[in-house]
C-alpha cells in the first residue's frame, strides 16, 4: 500500500515537472521538430530591445530574437534573430527596432530599404554579406528617455539663447533700432522725391531732344532746298553768261587797244584802261566785290533768289490785301 502511494505521488511530481519543461519552453518560443531561419543584424544601438522579443513581419510575429551582443570594438550591436520556417526574404532587406507597446515592449521588424527611406539603416561590410548565414543592417527608432534628453538640451539651448536675446536687445537697443527705422523712413523719403525729380528732369529732356531733333529735321529740309535751288542757279547758265559777257568785254578792249596802237597818248590810256580791267578780272576770279562774290559764293546768289521771292510774296499779298498795308480815312 505504502508503495502504491509512492509510486503515484512519483508520478505525479514527475508529470507536473514535464509540464513545467513543456510550457516554459513553449512560452520561450522553442519550436519542437520545426525549421528555423537564422537571420543576424548589425545596428549601432538596440535601444531597449533584449533577447526573447519579437521579430515581425509586415505585422506578423515570425520568431524571436536570440541573442544581444556588442561586436569587438564596440562599434555595433550583432542581432541573432531565430526565424520560424525556411524564410526569404528582399535583397535590400533590413531590420528596424522599435517599441512594440506603451508599456516598454520592444520588438524588431523586418522591412525593406526601399519602404523605409527615412531612417538611415547600418551599412553591412561586404565580407559579412559573403558570409552563409543572412546579415542585414539594422535601424533603432530613439526611446522616451533619449528624446527626453533631446528635448531637455533643447530647452537649454532655448534657455541660452533667451539669456542671449535678453542681453541683446536692451531699452538702448530697441531706441537704436526704432531711430535706425526712423532714418530709413527718411532715406526712403528722400529716394522718393529724387526719383520724382529724376523723372521731371527725363521728361523735359525728352522733350527738349524732340524739339531738337524737329528743329534739325527742319534744318535738313531748308538745307535740301537751298541746294535745290543752288542747283538750278548753277544749272540756268547766269554764272555762264557773266563769264562769256566778260570774256567778250575784254576782247572789246583788246581791240580798241589794237585800233588805237598807234597813237602814244591814247595807247597808254588804253593801257592803263586794260590794265585796270585785268585788275577787275582778277578781283572778280579772286571773288572780291559783289560781282566776284557772286561768281566765287553762291550763297549771294541764293539770298538775291531768296530776297526776290520774299518781295514777289509780299507784292502778292499787297494785291491781295491791300487794306493790311495801306489804311486809307477821310475822318
Amino acid at each position: 500500500m505504502t508503495q502504491g502511494r509512492e509510486l503515484v505521488v512519483g508520478s505525479v511530481i514527475l508529470a507536473a515537472l514535464a509540464v513545467v519543461v513543456v510550457g516554459t519552453l513553449w512560452l520561450q518560443g522553442t519550436n519542437f521538430g520545426q525549421t528555423t531561419t537564422r537571420v543576424e543584424v548589425l545596428v549601432r544601438d538596440v535601444g531597449q530591445l533584449t533577447e526573447g522579443n519579437a521579430v515581425k513581419f509586415r505585422g506578423v510575429p515570425i520568431g524571436q530574437v536570440a541573442e544581444v551582443a556588442v561586436e569587438p570594438g564596440g562599434n555595433a550591436v550583432r542581432l541573432v534573430l531565430e526565424i520560424q520556417g525556411d524564410q526569404t526574404f528582399a535583397d535590400d532587406a533590413a531590420v528596424l527596432i522599435a517599441p512594440e507597446s506603451l508599456f516598454g515592449d520592444w520588438q524588431a521588424e523586418i522591412v525593406t530599404q526601399a519602404g523605409a527611406p527615412e531612417f538611415v539603416f547600418f551599412a553591412v561590410p561586404p565580407a559579412e554579406r559573403m558570409r552563409d548565414t543572412l546579415v542585414v543592417g539594422g535601424y533603432a527608432i530613439p526611446d522616451i528617455s533619449r528624446l527626453t534628453a533631446a528635448a531637455d538640451q533643447i530647452s537649454q539651448n532655448l534657455r541660452r539663447l533667451t539669456d542671449r536675446f535678453d542681453r541683446a536687445f536692451t531699452e538702448e537697443t530697441a531706441d537704436q533700432i526704432r531711430l535706425a527705422i526712423g532714418n530709413l523712413e527718411a532715406i526712403s523719403s528722400d529716394i522718393r522725391e529724387l526719383i520724382a525729380q529724376q523723372a521731371t528732369t527725363f521728361e523735359n529732356v525728352s522733350v527738349e531732344v524732340q524739339r531738337a531733333a524737329s528743329e534739325i529735321g527742319a534744318s535738313a529740309t531748308q538745307a535740301r532746298i537751298t541746294l535745290e535751288r543752288l542747283d538750278q542757279t548753277l544749272s540756268g547758265g547766269d554764272v555762264d553768261s557773266i563769264l562769256v559777257h566778260i570774256e567778250s568785254a575784254t576782247a572789246s578792249i583788246q581791240r580798241i587797244a589794237n585800233d588805237l596802237e598807234g597813237v602814244d597818248g591814247t595807247l597808254a590810256r588804253a593801257d592803263s584802261t586794260f590794265g585796270a580791267v585785268q585788275r577787275i578780272a582778277a578781283r572778280v576770279e579772286a571773288g572780291n566785290g559783289a560781282l566776284g562774290r557772286l561768281l566765287t559764293d553762291s550763297t549771294l546768289a541764293i539770298r538775291l533768289e531768296s530776297a526776290a521771292a520774299q518781295l514777289d510774296s509780299l507784292l502778292t499779298d499787297v494785291k491781295a490785301n491791300p487794306r493790311r498795308y495801306i489804311n486809307f480815312s477821310i475822318f
